[in-house]
C-alpha cells in the first residue's frame, strides 16, 4: 500500500504550533513506519517543502532536515502526472499544488493523508480516498 502525503503533515510533525496537530503527524509517520508504507510525493513536493522550512528556520537547518525527509519519500516526476494534476484542477477547481498531490495519489491508486481540509474535500471529489487528520 501506498500514501500521498501533503506537506501539511510534515510541517506539522516538524514544528510544533499547535500540539494536537503535531502528535497526529508524528503518529501517522509511525504507523506508515511500522506498517512498511511507501510515502509518495509529486516532485512539486521539493519546492514546497524548502520554501515552508526556510519561512521558519535557518536556510542551513532548512536543507538538512529537507534532504532527511527527500531521502525516505518516493518522489512522482511532474511529467509523468501534469495531464492528470490539469484534469484535476479542471474537474475540483482546487489549487494548483493541490492538484498535484491528488494526481499523484490517482496515478499511484494511493490514498492521501493531510491536515488540508479543502485538499482533502477536492480529492474526493476526484475519486480519491483522502483522511483529514485534523
Amino acid at each position: 500500500m501506498t500514501v500521498v502525503l501533503d506537506t501539511s503533515v510534515f510541517i506539522d510533525g516538524i514544528f510544533r504550533y499547535d500540539e494536537y496537530r503535531y502528535e497526529v503527524a508524528k503518529e501517522t509517520f509511525r504507523v506508515i513506519q511500522s506498517k512498511f508504507l511507501d510515502a509518495i510525493v509529486p516532485e512539486v513536493f521539493k519546492i514546497e517543502l524548502i520554501g515552508q522550512l526556510v519561512r521558519r528556520i535557518e536556510k542551513e537547518d532548512a536543507l538538512k532536515i529537507y534532504n532527511e525527509i527527500i531521502e525516505k519519500v518516493t518522489i512522482i516526476p511532474i511529467e509523468k502526472i501534469r495531464e492528470l494534476a490539469f484534469s484535476v484542477a479542471h474537474d475540483t477547481g482546487c489549487r494548483a499544488i493541490d492538484s498535484y498531490f491528488i494526481a499523484t495519489a490517482k496515478f499511484t491508486n494511493s490514498i492521501i493523508i493531510t491536515n488540508d481540509k479543502t485538499m482533502a474535500a477536492n480529492a474526493k471529489k476526484y475519486g480519491v480516498e483522502a483522511y483529514y487528520l485534523y
